[in-house]
């Protein structure tokens, strides 16, 4: 006999001033968890990663709720479409798309839907459920928006990974006719060797001030 089964979901949206290629790679960007997310995130590990696929290890902190706990992740990419198989702590199997589509004047939009397949006990909490993941939406979509538009910006003055900007590398000035080629992205990016070590990534600071991305 079949266990009979509810799909506790819901969807967010969003659109950035960036290219849909910049949000991929900061998806694929295992690093700036417990940095850009050191409130929500304390440790995190690359277990293995090939091409567009990656296996991660993330302790984080449950929102709304006064403890952490921790789980596996499993992410790929399907054409224009993320998706992630989160197995935590508790025992829930969190299935996440994320949808990426192009818009005009180099802008994106980010349609993120949340799914876990349950016991029907749990329906009477699906707007908890809800709640839950709208705040875990935008509290990460606030955090990551400066660095994704500082990355276009700096990209479009020819920034390189690992190297920086030629031209200011080498006290040159800056050339009149610059070509911006379309950002790329090409998983697996390059990380250091820290998180793929067996300790990974932890957060290295309970508190702190968030500066650097900003212009103003």
């Amino acid at each position: 006999m079949t266990m009979k089964t509810v799909n506790l979901s819901v969807t967010c949206q969003a659109e950035m001033d960036c290219p849909k290629e910049i949000v991929m790679w900061n998806y694929y960007d295992h690093e700036h968890l417990v940095g850009t997310h050191y409130k929500l995130y304390d440790h995190a590990r690359v277990l293995a990663q090939r091409d567009d696929w990656a296996l991660v290890y993330r302790g984080k902190k449950m929102p709304f709720l006064p403890f952490w706990s921790g789980g596996m992740a499993l992410q790929y990419m399907e054409g224009n479409v993320m998706k992630t198989f989160h197995q935590d702590q508790l025992g829930f199997l969190l299935e996440m798309e994320v949808e990426f589509e192009d818009l005009p004047d180099d802008r994106c939009r980010i349609t993120a839907t949340y799914n876990i397949i349950t016991h029907p006990i749990f329906k009477v909490f699906e707007p908890v459920f809800k709640a839950l993941f709208r705040k875990w939406f935008w509290a990460t979509w606030e955090e990551d928006a400066p660095m994704r538009l500082r990355r276009w910006k700096v990209h479009k003055l020819g920034f390189k990974d690992f190297s920086g900007i030629d031209y200011i590398n080498e006290c040159l000035p800056e050339p009149r006719d610059k070509r911006v080629p379309a950002f790329e992205f090409r998983p697996p990016i390059s990380c250091l060797k820290a998180i793929k070590s067996v300790d990974g990534e932890r957060r290295r600071f309970a508190h702190s001030t968030e500066v650097g991305y900003n212009d103003d």
